[in-house]
């Protein structure tokens, strides 16, 4: 999940700013990274604090807030947030040929992916760099090779040079026959740039984009699917927000009817996933936790608005879309840490986030398996 651009952060010694509180506005905060959260807690204070959503009233007049901070605050009202267990669904029963696609999910083959994600090295976006040891880039190219050799049409979408490399996004690509529409899955690739870290933020949900892809490589869809390893999440959604850019000019962000994004999947407790989106998709959302209780043994929750992630700019072009992540009220202790490894992460766990998605695609898409 997005990382606070923290090079760019001024700490705040106690007493810089004006001191007394100031009513006006309310702001959703735009990182949870710990410094920020640290640093933003001396000039403001909270006022809603469930789930992901935390809303805040600054303590100082917004003048003297610095611009770096800003730019993690959006004004947001206390009616756009939600965060509850959704309604069980009415209708519980199960379709045979979802239950037929649900058991192709290997949690072992999941963790194996993630594994080898995590011990690239040091993934986060600034650590790139033109040797062959950069851990973003070898992140990189094992998911453009895993994916390809499912038998993808594959491409390597560059948008930044970063010290003489390109920081790329890993496109993958099953066409179907006619003007289909297209359903996208995303998750990111890149890590806030520990060594060998970063196993739930986010190889687990690099890791479900392959699973995803895996078990779909079987079937025929009467949708086009976009599967999508993101780069720079951490540095500001970068590579989804150049992704949305393209996909804008060419034209074929219209054609995507949904999109799914993966971000921390694999941490837990309370066997709590959170569905998160925007207000005007709240009904999309409640369709997705519906399959959660009828599929998996997951416990879901709805979470509005959506901010942090690269479900975020797929929201802004109109697509609906959602992230599927780990209980907010019980999520990684050691988010954004070095001690972000695998030893302590559930892939039973992941591998029901990975059924509820793909239960998703086999409700908006016919799929029949291939002979």
């Amino acid at each position: 999940m997005i990382k606070t651009l923290l090079l760019a952060l001024p700490l705040l010694a106690a007493g810089q700013l004006s001191a007394g509180a100031v009513s006006g506005p309310s702001y959703l905060l735009l990182s949870h990274d710990p410094v920020f959260l640290e640093e933003i807690a001396k000039i403001s204070e909270t006022v809603y604090a469930k789930g992901r959503a935390r809303l805040v009233k600054l303590t100082v007049p917004e003048g003297e807030v610095p611009a770096a901070f800003r730019a993690l605050l959006r004004p947001a009202s206390p009616s756009e947030i939600r965060y509850s267990p959704a309604a069980a669904p009415a209708d519980k029963s199960t379709d045979p040929a979802v239950l037929a696609l649900l058991a192709g999910v290997n949690s072992a083959r999941l963790m194996g992916y993630a594994d080898t994600l995590t011990m690239s090295g040091k993934r986060g976006a600034r650590d790139l760099d033109a040797s062959a040891a950069s851990g973003n880039r070898i992140a990189a190219d094992y998911m453009e090779n895993a994916l390809r050799g499912m038998g993808y049409a594959t491409e390597r979408h560059c948008y930044k040079d970063r010290k003489k490399d390109k920081e790329c996004n890993i496109l993958a690509r099953s066409a179907a026959s006619g003007g289909a529409r297209t359903i996208a899955v995303v998750g990111h690739m890149d890590s806030v740039g520990h060594e060998n870290a970063g196993a739930d933020d986010n190889a687990s949900g690099a890791a479900g984009v392959l699973e995803m892809a895996k078990v779909l490589s079987a079937y025929k869809a009467d949708h086009n699917l976009l599967f999508i390893a993101a780069n720079g999440e951490e540095t500001g959604i970068a590579g989804t927000y150049a992704l949305a850019k393209k996909l804008k000019a060419s034209g074929e962000m219209s054609a995507i009817a949904w999109a799914i994004n993966m971000d921390m999947i694999a941490w837990n407790r309370n066997g709590s996933v959170d569905i998160e989106t925007n207000k005007e998709f709240s009904a999309h959302a409640e369709w997705v936790a519906g399959l959660a209780s009828v599929y998996t043994r997951l416990k879901p929750n709805i979470s509005m608005p959506a901010w942090g992630s690269d479900h975020v700019p797929f929201l802004e072009a109109g697509v609906p879309t959602y992230l599927s992540i780990e209980s907010w009220e019980d999520h990684n202790p050691c988010y954004h840490q070095a001690c972000d490894k695998m030893a302590p992460l559930s892939w039973d766990y992941a591998a029901d986030i990975v059924r509820l998605n793909l239960a998703v695609i086999a409700g908006k898409a016919r799929l029949t398996p291939k002979k």
